[in-house]
């Protein structure tokens, strides 16, 4: 009986935390599952644009908003380094709020979007473009422990 008891507890404890866990901060007004989009990388994309042009995409890199520099790049250090070859620029959803804006500017995020091979941004400097965003959440850090030290070789 106190089995059943704790299994039921901890089963309430998961229902009532589940709601946390199910949307990140970020622009995603109708949720649930993004099932038309094609998961890709942004590497695919610049590397093979015509592949994927006017596809529904869903990809993952670190987004900078700026007056007439937002895009997502392959990396911080790219955006660091302004290397505008590695990103692709993105046009936000007129619905989008200030906060949501805010909340993923200069983070890893998810996005799902119409990708537009033809079109590149602000006076040509991305590698394509982002149109019809209907996700940009941001994408959770997850430190990863270093490997253990190598042996010595003798």
């Amino acid at each position: 009986m106190k089995c059943l008891i704790q299994l039921c507890f901890f089963f309430v404890l998961f229902l009532t935390t589940l709601p946390a866990f199910s949307q990140r901060p970020g622009y995603y007004p109708k949720g649930g599952p993004d099932m038309e989009a094609e998961e890709v990388s942004l590497v695919q994309l610049i590397a093979n644009p015509q592949a994927y042009d006017n596809k529904i995409v869903r990809v993952l890199g670190f987004l900078h908003l700026e007056f007439e520099g937002n895009a997502i790049y392959l990396h911080r250090e790219d955006f660091e380094h302004d290397i505008d070859k590695d990103a692709i620029w993105i046009n936000l959803p007129k619905d989008i709020t200030a906060k949501q804006a805010k909340t993923v500017n200069d983070q890893y995020v998810i996005c799902t979007a119409r990708f537009r091979a033809g079109q590149h941004g602000h006076m040509g400097l991305f590698s394509g473009e982002f149109d019809g965003v209907t996700r940009l959440e941001s994408w959770p850090y997850r430190p990863h422990p270093l490997p253990p030290p190598r042996p010595p070789v003798h």
